[in-house]
């Protein structure tokens, strides 16, 4: 049995959340209710919690207020929000996962599943706290990504990135050190989640950190990288990538 407990101040939302968990879940119990920051912590350091299901807009405070008085949460926590745009970029650069209100009851049941199925993720999940604050404070800008791996997650410090290389559902990290870091998110994810202004989508297979480029070999179509690695420039990007890279 998984034990959750429902943060939200909005009462109707609570009883929707409860709802649709006692209709297509049964392996999850509801361990109690908060509709505010106070109460939650409260009720998360006074019984065993798996999972807390968290609102992120409340009326007066912010569910990430949670983590300034519990910064090492031993739960999980998908976090609730009728705002598809408010802080997802953060939230999903942490690994942590989020459903958005309406509760539609396949998301909620893909989102636990997911949860019982990453082997090894709640021993990080402090470490994917930290992560969360420091890209919430970086105005939104996503600063380091938590990544997850057969064995547990790797954390990756974003001006660490020189290149990304996309392969069908797959992505490689190219980072400054020599490593290769290879994701399941495919390439579209991370444009969504990198900053536009530095990261930049050259080829359908590629995004390039353009602080790191090296040289462009115009006649080819080429970006050399500060690694050595050779990029290829799409010809429906290439006028927009110039003026970019005249820039730099």
């Amino acid at each position: 049995m998984t034990n959750c407990v429902i943060v939200d101040d909005d009462i109707n939302c609570i009883r929707a959340l409860t709802g649709v968990i006692g209709k297509f879940l049964p392996r999850v119990r509801i361990c109690g209710t908060a509709r505010n920051i106070r109460d939650a912590v409260t009720l998360v350091n006074s019984i065993p919690v798996d999972i807390v299901f968290l609102d992120i807009e409340m009326q007066h405070e912010s569910g990430f207020d949670l983590f300034r008085f519990v910064p090492q949460p031993a739960f999980e926590v998908i976090f609730t929000t009728a705002h598809e745009k408010y802080a997802i970029r953060a939230i999903r650069s942490s690994c942590f996962d989020y459903i958005l209100k309406p509760i539609e009851p396949e998301e909620l049941i893909s989102a636990v599943s997911r949860w019982e199925q990453q082997s090894g993720q709640s021993a990080h999940t402090a470490k994917r706290v930290s992560v969360l604050v420091e890209n919430l404070n970086n105005n939104k800008q996503v600063g380091k990504l938590a990544l997850p791996v057969k064995d547990g997650i790797n954390f990756i410090n974003v001006p660490d990135i020189i290149c990304l290389e996309g392969d069908a559902k797959y992505t490689t990290l190219h980072l400054r050190n020599g490593e290769k870091q290879v994701s399941s998110h495919n390439i579209g994810e991370f444009e969504e989640l990198l900053d536009a202004a530095v990261f930049f989508r050259c080829h359908r297979s590629w995004i390039v950190n353009l602080k790191e480029i090296q040289k462009l070999l115009k006649n080819d179509n080429q970006i050399i990288m500060s690694n050595r690695a050779l990029v290829e420039v799409s010809t429906r990007r290439k006028d927009e990538f110039l003026r970019l890279f005249n820039r730099i």
